[in-house]
């Protein structure tokens, strides 16, 4: 009953920024239902080579609070699969799941049996652990194309709000044809991007990191003084610690 549910939903909410859920219309565990759905996307790498790394920022499921709109739909365990950004979940103690040892011999969910937030901009997971809130958000992309991604929230304020994405690439291995060529495996590689929000407005820009490309992040009102927080405190802005400084700052003034 409970997956008939989840893939009725599936059916039924629009997979865009604009979905909008009326939790007033449900109760119960229809309501949780509504931010749930069961979108599995292909875990197929089109051959069966070895392959090294993960699509998943972490392996194992972890504790997180889900929200939405604000409203607690409780806690339950998570990871991110960052190649196909996708956010499994699971509801703890549900013992009609079924669990499986994975190639790295953590017990998860078998295939089918987790669930995937519904791709929703309302819906906020908070971990239970280190804080950091993960939402779907509106970005441009290092080539500036417009598109939805999960984003981890590192800092907001007034002003900004700063967030950085884990990415991960997929590279096809390749079969020896000969014995004088090596067989390489299926590779996924993870890369972490950061985004600023001026607040107020719906999308995230992708800042690379070098102090020259924060005319395109910033508000030019700005720019001064970020270019003073960066010299008098000696921020390098490629690093997580030193660009949520200067947010903060920023925010501050």
């Amino acid at each position: 009953m409970k997956k008939n549910l989840f893939r009725l939903i599936a059916l039924l909410l629009p997979l865009t920024i604009s979905a909008q859920i009326n939790l007033e219309n449900f109760s119960g565990s229809a309501t949780e239902g509504a931010v749930f759905a069961q979108m599995r996307k292909t875990r197929s790498y089109g051959n069966d080579l070895p392959t090294v790394g993960s699509p998943y920022v972490n392996e194992n499921f972890t504790e997180g609070e889900v929200f939405y709109k604000n409203k607690s739909l409780g806690t339950y365990l998570y990871r991110h699969n960052a190649f196909n950004d996708e956010v499994e979940v699971v509801k703890p103690g549900d013992e009609s799941i079924k669990y499986v040892k994975d190639e790295q011999g953590n017990f998860v969910p078998a295939e089918g049996e987790s669930s995937s937030l519904a791709t929703i901009k309302e819906i906020v997971l908070k971990d239970k652990e280190t804080g950091i809130s993960l939402s779907l958000t509106t970005i441009t992309n290092e080539d500036g194309a417009l598109r939805n991604a999960y984003l981890y929230q590192l800092t907001t304020g007034e002003n900004y709000t700063l967030y950085y994405q884990n990415r991960v690439g997929f590279k096809e291995g390749v079969r020896a044809v000969n014995s004088m060529v090596r067989t390489t495996p299926n590779r996924f590689t993870h890369f972490q991007d950061f985004y600023i929000r001026k607040n107020g407005e719906e999308i995230a820009y992708f800042f690379s990191g070098k102090k020259k490309d924060l005319i395109s992040v910033l508000l030019e009102e700005d720019l001064k003084n970020a270019s003073s927080i960066i010299g008098n405190k000696k921020l390098k802005t490629k690093n997580e610690e030193d660009l949520a400084i200067l947010i903060s700052e920023l925010n501050q003034s």
